[in-house]
């Protein structure tokens, strides 16, 4: 009788080790290709007006869930400083930040002749600038001239409006982007606000990314501003009792150009 012969099984390993680096592959492809479309996505929103109003509508819709609903009518308009620069004749002047929103004060004096409340180390210019159009003797303007930060220019408001005897409803001037963290530090302070937002100087546009870049910095930081505003509460916002009225209103020597 012939010997039989143990031959060895024949297994699948090899098969199982193939379709196991199929399945690695694919899904890393998969990853990969989504990754991409992300980053695709968000580059190309953050070089359009998309990414900016998207942006704008959180910050917004923040301040619509946490703020309470303003019942008064506002007596005054207070305008934030947005920094100085120099002019070609090397003079300070207000920046393209400062001056939307002392243009769009200007606006809403027209409509609403109130009095108005310039913020920040800006104050004296934004002054001069507001007389030169309006008019001295049509307006009242009360100058803050000592905040270093968006918490001080509510907390030195505050002070303002209660040295003056005048209501904690106001008209807020800033561009859009400040106003969710602006408003959220005003409403800290007890002051109402209502939002009166000032277009930038460079408005976005779907031809020209360059300038939407600006728009979509200008998202990304106060996103994070705000964020971190939420979470660590500011340690450079000096109270009321550390400032006297005197020195709110005296203007600063020399006053940071940015």
């Amino acid at each position: 009788m012939a010997a039989t012969t143990n031959r060895p099984k024949k297994t699948n390993r090899p098969k199982k080790r193939t379709s196991i680096m199929r399945c690695v592959v694919l899904k890393s492809l998969k990853f990969i290709a989504v990754g991409g479309t992300v980053i695709l996505i968000g580059v190309a929103s953050a070089l359009t007006p998309i990414f900016a109003n998207l942006g704008v509508s959180l910050l917004n819709l923040y301040s619509a869930l946490t703020l309470p609903t303003v019942q008064d009518d506002a007596i005054s308009i207070v305008v934030l400083g947005g920094g100085l620069t120099k002019n070609s004749a090397g003079t300070i002047s207000l920046n393209h930040f400062t001056q939307s929103r002392a243009n769009a004060a200007i606006h809403l004096h027209k409509l609403y002749p109130l009095s108005i409340i310039t913020s920040g180390a800006e104050s004296p210019w934004l002054r001069d600038y507001l007389i030169e159009h309006i008019g001295r003797t049509k307006m009242v303007i009360i100058n803050e001239n000592a905040s270093m930060n968006t918490c001080e220019n509510a907390v030195f408001t505050a002070k303002l409006l209660s040295h003056h005897e005048l209501s904690t409803t106001v008209y807020l001037v800033t561009d859009r982007y400040h106003m969710a963290r602006a408003r959220r530090q005003f409403s800290k302070a007890g002051i109402h606000t209502i939002p009166a937002p000032a277009p930038l100087a460079i408005h976005p546009s779907w031809r020209n990314p360059k300038d939407n870049l600006i728009h979509t910095r200008r998202t990304i930081y106060e996103l994070a501003a705000l964020a971190r505003d939420i979470v660590t509460p500011q340690t450079n916002c000096r109270t009321t009792d550390e400032i006297s009225i005197e020195e709110i209103g005296t203007p600063r020597r020399q006053p940071k150009l940015f």
